[in-house]
C-alpha cells in the first residue's frame, strides 16, 4: 500500500526552538550555540529528507495514475462491448400484422421474404356452464359436480383425428387428474387446474350473464394441444354433462378450436403450433399479430444512419480513453511540469496500440483486408480520431457487409449456396480451403474437407474437425462448389482483448504499481536513516561546541583575574 506523505515532501518542519541557558547566564561566548548546532543540522540533512519526501510524492502520483489508467480501461472495455452488442443491419416489416426481432446471441444477415397469414395459432378453450343443462352455475362458488357422483377430472392435451377420436401424440405430457367431492366448487376446480404442471393448461370462473357463470379452462397454442376432459365417477363411467371429449359431441362446451397458425413464406404454405416463429430466418423473430390478405414483406438490411451511429460512438470511446494516457504521458511544454506519468513507456505503447488501429488491416472477412480508413476515420495531428462522413457513405454504399469487421466477428464463405456458422470459441480467425466431394443424381454430398482436415457429417451438417476450425458448422446446397471459409475477429474483438491483457491480474501496470510501492519502503527506510543520522550530528556539533564554550569560559575567567590584577596594581601606585 502506499505510503502517504505529509507536507515535508516539499518544506521540512523546524524543530522545536531549543533553549541555550550557557548564553543566557554569559556563562560562554555569548553565541546561541544551540540555535547554530539546530541550524547546522538543518542545513545538513533537511535538503536530503526534502528531495526523499519529493520523490514518495512523485510514486504515489504515478500509482495514483497507474490506478486511473486501469480504470479508464475498464470503463473502455465494458462500453465497447455494449457496442459489440449494435449492428447496422435493422429489421423491418411492411405492416403490422407481422413484427420482426432481431435476436442478441445471433450474427443477423440481410434478408428479404415475403409472407401472408391466414390463421393464428389459437388455443382450445371450453366452457363448462353448469351440471346439468337444468342446473346452470348461478354462483362463482357454485359447486361444480351437482347431484351425479363425479369422483375426479382426468385431463389429457393432445389433439383429434378427423374421425373426432382423441389421440395422445407423442410428445405430449402425462395425464392427469384432480379430485371432486360434494362440495368442490368451479372456484376449487379452477384453483386445482392451474396447480397442474405439464399440461400448460389455465382456468378460471367467468361471469357470462347476470345470474349466469362459466368454469373456462384454456390450453396452449395448437392443433395438438386441445383439451380432453373427462368426468368419472366412483365406477369410472363417464359423466357426459361434466366432460369434454370431442369438439361434435360437445360442441356447446367449445369456445375456441385449437388450431395452428397458417402463412405462406415466400409462396410457400407453412405451418406452426405458435405464433411466435424462431425457426424460418436466422437471427430474428416473427411474431405473427393478425391475419393478413396481401403480402407482407420483411426483411433486415445494413441501415447507413445507424452504422454511423454505432461508429461515432466507437471512435468517441477510443478518443476518450487515447486523450486520457496523453495528458497522463505529456512531457510538458516551455518548462511545465507535464503529466505525472510523463515519457512512460509502458502508457506510450498503449497509446501507440490505439493509433494504430486506423491502419491495422483487418482480415479474414474476404480476400482483401478491410481497414478503418476506409469507413473515413483518420488520425488528427494531435492523435485523436476523426470521422469523414463524405468518405463514410460513399464506402459504406458499396461495402455495407464490410462493416462487420468493425463491429461483429463473422463466419462466413465465399460461395452463396453454402451456409457457414459458428458455435463455441474455439474455432480461430482464419481463411481455410473448403473442398466438397458428391455422389449421385441429383448430387448429394457425401464429404468436406476444411483447413485440409475431413469434417464430420451429423445430419446434413458438415462440422469442423481441425485445431481451427472446432466449431464450424457448412450445410452446402445443391450446386454448391469448392471455395473459402472466413472466420473474421472484428476490430472491437481485438480491442476488447487487448484491454483485457492490460487489466488481467499481474499484468504490467500491476507489476509497476508494486515496484513503486516497494521504492517507497526503500525511501521510507532512508528517512528512518536520516532521523538516526540527524542526532548524531547533532550530538557531535553539540560537542564540540560544547568544547568551544568550555574554552572561552576559561578565557573569560583569566581576562577577569588579569583585569583584577592589573586594577590592583594601579590602585598600588596611586
Amino acid at each position: 500500500m502506499a505510503t502517504t506523505v505529509t507536507d515535508s515532501a516539499t518544506t521540512a518542519v523546524p524543530a522545536a526552538k531549543r533553549v541555550d541557558y550557557i548564553s543566557a547566564l554569559n556563562a560562554g561566548s555569548g553565541l546561541n550555540t544551540t540555535e547554530i548546532v539546530d541550524t547546522l543540522v538543518d542545513a545538513e540533512v533537511l535538503p536530503k529528507q526534502n528531495k526523499i519526501n519529493q520523490q514518495v510524492a512523485e510514486k504515489n502520483v504515478s500509482i495514483s495514475s497507474l490506478g486511473q489508467v486501469k480504470s479508464d480501461f475498464t470503463s473502455f472495455d465494458t462500453n465497447l462491448g455494449i457496442l459489440e452488442t449494435q449492428d447496422a443491419i435493422i429489421t423491418a416489416s411492411s405492416s403490422t400484422a407481422i413484427t420482426v426481432i432481431p435476436e442478441s446471441t445471433t450474427v443477423l444477415k440481410p434478408f428479404v421474404h415475403n409472407m401472408t397469414i391466414t390463421t393464428l395459432a389459437k388455443s382450445h378453450t371450453i366452457a363448462v356452464s353448469g351440471s346439468a343443462a337444468s342446473a346452470p352455475y348461478t354462483t362463482a362458488n357454485a359447486v361444480y359436480r351437482g347431484s351425479t357422483s363425479t369422483e375426479e377430472l382426468i385431463f389429457k392435451v393432445g389433439g383429434y383425428n378427423a374421425d373426432n377420436t382423441y389421440a395422445i401424440q407423442a410428445n405430449s405430457p402425462t395425464p392427469q387428474s384432480i379430485a371432486i367431492t360434494a362440495t368442490t366448487t368451479i372456484q376449487d376446480v379452477a384453483s386445482q387446474i392451474n396447480s397442474l404442471s405439464g399440461l400448460g393448461l389455465s382456468a378460471s370462473v367467468v361471469k357470462t350473464g347476470d345470474s349466469n357463470y362459466s368454469l373456462v379452462i384454456k390450453s396452449g397454442l395448437g392443433n395438438k394441444k386441445q383439451i380432453f376432459m373427462s368426468a368419472e365417477d366412483g365406477s369410472n363411467a363417464e359423466q357426459a354433462a361434466l366432460s369434454f371429449s370431442h369438439p361434435v359431441n360437445h360442441a356447446a362446451r367449445e369456445v375456441v378450436a385449437g388450431v395452428d397458425a397458417s402463412f405462406t413464406f415466400d409462396g410457400i404454405t407453412v405451418t406452426r403450433p405458435t405464433n411466435t416463429i424462431t425457426d424460418l430466418v436466422s437471427g430474428v423473430t416473427l411474431q405473427l399479430n393478425k391475419t393478413s390478405s396481401t403480402d407482407i414483406e420483411v426483411g433486415a438490411a445494413y441501415d447507413e444512419t445507424q452504422a454511423i451511429d454505432i461508429l461515432t460512438a466507437f471512435v468517441t470511446e477510443v478518443n476518450t480513453v487515447r486523450t486520457s494516457m496523453t495528458n497522463m504521458t505529456a512531457m510538458g511544454i516551455d518548462g511545465g511540469d507535464g503529466g505525472p506519468l510523463r515519457g512512460d513507456t509502458l502508457i506510450r505503447s498503449y497509446i501507440n496500440r490505439l493509433k494504430a488501429i486506423t491502419t491495422t488491416p483487418i482480415s479474414n472477412y474476404k480476400d482483401d483486408p478491410i481497414y478503418l480508413s476506409n469507413f473515413g476515420v483518420m488520425t488528427e495531428l494531435d492523435g485523436s480520431l476523426s470521422i469523414d462522413t463524405v468518405k463514410f457513405k460513399e464506402y459504406f454504399k458499396d461495402n455495407p457487409s464490410d462493416f462487420d469487421a468493425l463491429m461483429q466477428n463473422r463466419v462466413s464463405s465465399g460461395n452463396a449456396l453454402i451456409q457457414a456458422s459458428g458455435s463455441g470459441s474455439l474455432y480461430k480467425a482464419g481463411t481455410y480451403d473448403l473442398s466438397l466431394t458428391s455422389s449421385g443424381s441429383p448430387a448429394t454430398f457425401t464429404g468436406a474437407n476444411l483447413d485440409s482436415v475431413a469434417m464430420i457429417l451429423e445430419s446434413g451438417v458438415f462440422k469442423g474437425d481441425s485445431a481451427n476450425t472446432l466449431g464450424i458448422n457448412i450445410i452446402p446446397s445443391i450446386g454448391a462448389a469448392d471455395t473459402k471459409v472466413y472466420i473474421g475477429q472484428s476490430l472491437i474483438s481485438s480491442l476488447r482483448e487487448f484491454s483485457k491483457s492490460v487489466l488481467t491480474p499481474g499484468n504490467a501496470i500491476d507489476s509497476k504499481i508494486s515496484n513503486y510501492n516497494e521504492d517507497i519502503t526503500g525511501y521510507e527506510d532512508e528517512l528512518l536513516k536520516l532521523e538516526t543520522a540527524m542526532e548524531t550530528i547533532r550530538a557531535r556539533y553539540t560537542q564540540q561546541f560544547s568544547a568551544m564554550e568550555t574554552a572561552v569560559s576559561s578565557f573569560k575567567k583569566t581576562g577577569e583575574y588579569l583585569t583584577n590584577f592589573m586594577d590592583g596594581w594601579r590602585a598600588g601606585l596611586d
